[in-house]
């Protein structure tokens, strides 16, 4: 058995890594999840996990003493303290999530732990640009989360050119489906949870930008791919190239739930109108890979907030 140390493990990201662990990887796997909370924000509890660290990420005694404590075999860097709407405290988002993944890395070398898959971001590296975007596209971050995120990438891989780890950094395009439950950003979420709980909607700009959309599953089933395949030491575009606009997607939430509205308001300069991940890099690892339609994935998010509701 290997084990993972899954920072932001309670997050949405890292609660679905855990439930596809559970799920098909039980006999590989245990996992040691860092958060900010002792408890998951759904009161769930994953077979796989073994030890709970709570704490700030900016805390190096108790980051330090979970690879005192563990073997570990893998990092999956989840963590972030800000998305782009909330990164305009640009000190915040510099001391919070590059300072303190470079303190982290250190501590990740010093106790002799190699591998790490950080989690950086499709649309706030490459920023608004009807092109297709290649790993090797021109970045342009419109965001202080974007510049943070670049950042982090550019220390990883200067320290896989020392030879002192060996990351693997993942564009990811948008993510959605279970476990997620921030209302700040995640369109598709957000608009279904405001759907099923009879809440108004805001869209921001015309509601025509066009973006890739990847259901979590599919993320997870790549990932872990990826790992077996033992890819590191580069960075990997990771979407579905099922594109859609917002106003798509708001149609086909009206579909489940016909008395949904929304209106439309003044587009924010953070965030990405139009932005297309070219996967090829990808696809050349995986081979052929049958990715959940927007459709599919829908409903199926729609039929896992419902169950929720009813558990709760």
């Amino acid at each position: 058995m290997e084990t993972i140390l899954l920072l932001g493990g309670f997050g949405f990201i890292g609660s679905n890594m855990m439930d596809f662990i559970d799920n098909n990887l039980s006999q590989q796997y245990n996992v040691i999840v860092f958060d900010k909370v002792v408890h998951h924000p759904f009161d769930l509890n994953f077979k796989c996990v073994k030890k709970i660290y709570s704490g700030d990420f900016s805390d190096i005694t108790c980051l330090e003493q979970i690879f005192d404590e563990n073997k570990i075999d893998l990092i999956l860097h989840f963590i972030n303290t800000t998305v782009p709407s909330t990164s305009g405290n640009i000190k915040f988002d510099i001391q919070s999530n590059l300072i303190s993944t470079i303190e982290f890395i250190n501590l990740m070398i010093k106790a002799k732990v190699r591998k790490i898959i950080y989690l950086s971001s499709g649309g706030a590296i490459y920023g608004n640009s009807s092109e297709k975007k290649s790993e090797s596209a021109q970045n342009y971050p419109q965001s202080s989360y974007g510049i943070v995120k670049l950042t982090v990438e550019k220390y990883l891989m200067l320290y896989s050119g020392q030879n002192l780890i060996d990351p693997l950094i993942l564009r990811l395009s948008n993510p959605y489906g279970p476990y997620h439950f921030s209302m700040k950003q995640g369109i598709i979420n957000v608009a279904i949870r405001s759907a099923l709980e009879k809440k108004f909607f805001s869209v921001w700009g015309s509601g025509e930008s066009l973006k890739d959309y990847i259901y979590i599953e599919d993320f997870a089933v790549i990932l872990f791919r990826l790992v077996k395949l033992k890819i590191n030491n580069t960075i990997i575009n990771v979407g579905s190239e099922k594109m859609a606009t917002v106003n798509n997607i708001l149609s086909q939430v009206k579909n489940i739930y016909p008395n949904f509205t929304w209106n439309y308001v003044k587009a924010k300069n953070f965030d990405a109108e139009h932005f297309e991940l070219n996967i090829t890099k990808l696809k050349m690892l995986l081979g052929d890979y049958s990715f959940t339609s927007i459709e599919e994935g829908i409903l199926k998010t729609n039929k896992w907030l419902i169950n929720l509701n009813v558990k709760q």
